[in-house]
């Protein structure tokens, strides 16, 4: 099993969980599948320096947690709670949403479908099926959230190769004499637990199986805080007490010196752990499992068939908890609660306020006729993780029927060429003089019957600001890209996109250049005066020949500043995809609850007419 994870191609988990990393998360994880999530927020947490928590399903369900990213973890998919816990992320628009199942197909496959902004990533092994224990999908996921954290950070260096020379690597007691090593720990009626940080995801598992298995009681803390009141415990049951300790080799001296201060007639057992503090999380998950076969073995269960009670089976049938309150489903309730979690909370009547103010938005757009219709690319049309891929049929067919009715197209997107070829490759060549494209954030605006832009030679003024920016330590490991009017700063995984549009404006305010930043997924753009996607919207007025103010229609999905559709969808006609600015009269999210990207994009252009020249669009 060890050395079936180790061969999974990380690669699709690495891809899930980029967007993952650069935020806060919450780990979902039910029954066995808890002991992943704690294992996941752990390796989160030690890989990118941001908060995670493990959490089970009823309690993420029953928390108002908002703007931090949820996995879930389920080796069949079928957990209903897991999947519960999933739909309400998605009704709450967690983003991401990643769901981790060690199979091929499943009812959380199914549920991602309803909201294809999320993504479940699958980690099918026949080696992977598992009893009561849950111990092959356990130890499965954990490796592969290993590799796949390993792989996110640039870090390539390979789990040893066999199972045996992993333990051997990494405890101070051989494989073959661990259940004899902590037989001390497990003979009393309670084993306290004392552990170093990397070694907690092991020790919820611990307490997990032995709850799940009845062998006994655990008590979990690490070194200093048992120092805190815990240590009086034994002094009051030392004969019905035991104590277990997995040591890290950062803490080998802090453990020997609280384990020596410890009464005598304690029994004990002491673990020690060494290497990188990844593997030695999973090391700690193989020593919870040999711990629970001593325990067993000293009270004759086993703990891989404990036996269980007909109450126990009702139990687990039981329903999911539902949602607190019926779900939302009016549009504009949907629309409200977009902007308060953008805007922050807001008192009631603000709350009412906002909610006219929508009714108005709403009834403008509808009533209004469309010079033609603007289009982010990236997140609009195509998926973040989608970008290099064709366009899916659907969004084909629905830009294919628009422009049949005779509907002046503007695409607008921070690319070049490559984003030309996949256009191309979607629209009928019949439309192509009708598609008005803006290459690298509208410094070159041209139709797509004109051929592949040309992003023309830097300006000297984007040759100054490249160097200011490149000779900052901030921006120094960072890849640059620049043409006429636009410097594209591609940013390392990790970074937080937010703050290096903070320092690079700060850069471009001191260097007296005219330009705007703002931030798509993967980059940070400085967009010097006349550039931007404003300029498709002005090609396609003067292309319809119309007002310079008349209506056209905007779609994207970074609304909210830093966001590169700010501008583009700061108008009473732009309507957002996903993030929504916290202004009343402006990118309004008019999809239903759940429906982001892509799968917002088709719901808006289902709801698009043309007819004589002009567009008109009905919302709810």
């Amino acid at each position: 099993m060890y050395e079936a994870a180790n061969l999974i191609d990380p690669a699709p988990l690495k891809a899930a969980i980029e967007g993952v990393a650069t935020r806060s998360a919450v780990m979902l994880g039910s029954g066995g599948s808890y002991s992943v999530a704690s294992f996941a927020a752990y390796i989160h947490q030690l890989r990118t320096g941001r908060l995670a928590s493990a959490c089970t399903p009823l309690d993420y369900m029953t928390l108002p947690l908002r703007d931090a990213s949820v996995m879930c973890f389920t080796a069949s998919g079928r957990n209903k709670d897991i999947c519960a816990a999933f739909d309400e992320a998605a009704q709450r628009e967690a983003k991401p949403l990643v769901g981790l199942v060690m199979r091929e197909q499943s009812p959380l496959h199914d549920l991602a479908a309803r909201y294809t902004y999320s993504r479940v990533v699958s980690a099918a092994s026949d080696l992977f099926e598992d009893g009561f224990l849950a111990v092959s999908s356990l130890l499965g996921a954990s490796i592969l959230l290993l590799r796949a954290y390993r792989e996110l950070v640039g870090e390539h260096t390979p789990l040893p190769a066999t199972f045996n020379e992993f333990m051997e690597s990494r405890i101070s007691v051989p494989l073959d004499e661990l259940v004899e090593h902590t037989l001390p720990a497990v003979t009393r009626e309670t084993t306290s637990v004392l552990c170093s940080t990397a070694l907690r995801p092991g020790t919820v598992d611990i307490e997990s199986r032995f709850v799940e298995a009845a062998l006994g009681n655990v008590h979990v803390t690490d070194l200093r805080n048992f120092g805190h009141g815990r240590h009086h415990w034994f002094a009051k049951r030392p004969e019905t007490t035991a104590i277990l300790a997995l040591i890290g080799d950062d803490q080998e001296a802090l453990a020997t010196r609280t384990l020596e201060l410890v009464p005598a007639e304690v029994p004990r057992a002491r673990i020690d752990f060494r290497g990188p503090r990844d593997e030695q999380a999973l090391a700690g998950l193989v020593v919870s499992l040999h711990l629970a076969a001593a325990a067993g073995q000293v009270r004759k269960i086993d703990p891989g068939k404990p036996g269980v009670p007909e109450f126990g089976r009702k139990l687990y049938h039981l329903a999911p908890a539902r949602r607190r309150q019926a779900r939302r489903v009016d549009v504009t309730d949907v629309a409200v609660w977009r902007k308060e979690m953008a805007g922050g909370l807001r008192a009631s009547t603000k709350i009412e306020e906002l909610r006219e103010f929508c009714k108005i938005g709403i009834e403008k757009i509808n009533r209004s006729s469309f010079a033609g219709v603007v289009f982010d690319y990236d997140g609009t049309l195509c998926e973040p993780d989608a970008r290099f891929k064709p366009l899916s049929t659907d969004v084909a067919n629905s830009l294919n029927k628009l422009l049949a009715a005779g509907a002046l197209v503007g695409i607008a997107t921070g690319r070049g060429g490559s984003a030309a070829d996949r256009i191309r490759e979607a629209i009928k060549q019949t439309y192509w003089s009708n598609v008005i494209v803006g290459f690298y954030n509208g410094a070159v605006v041209q139709p797509l019957s004109d051929g592949p832009p040309n992003s023309g030679d830097p300006s000297p003024e984007v040759l100054r600001l490249e160097n200011l920016l490149r000779s900052t330590r901030y921006f120094s490991t960072c890849s640059f890209r620049s043409n006429t009017s636009q410097i594209a700063i591609s940013l390392p995984t990790l970074e937080e996109a937010t703050t290096s549009v903070r320092v690079a404006a700060a850069i471009v305010e001191q260097s007296g250049v005219k330009a705007s930043v703002a931030c798509s997924n993967h980059s940070v753009d400085v967009i010097l005066e006349g550039g931007g996607k404003t300029a498709v919207v002005r090609a396609i007025r003067e292309r319809a020949q119309c007002d310079a103010n008349a209506p056209v229609l905007r779609l994207g999905d970074k609304g909210r500043w830093p966001g590169n559709d700010c501008e583009l969808l700061d108008d009473p006609f732009g309507l957002s995809v996903d993030e929504v600015s916290a202004s009343a009269e402006s990118c309004w999210g008019l999809s239903p609850r759940g429906f982001l990207g892509v799968q917002a994009t088709l719901y808006y252009l289902d709801r698009i007419d043309w007819h004589g020249g002009a567009g008109c669009i009905q919302l709810e």
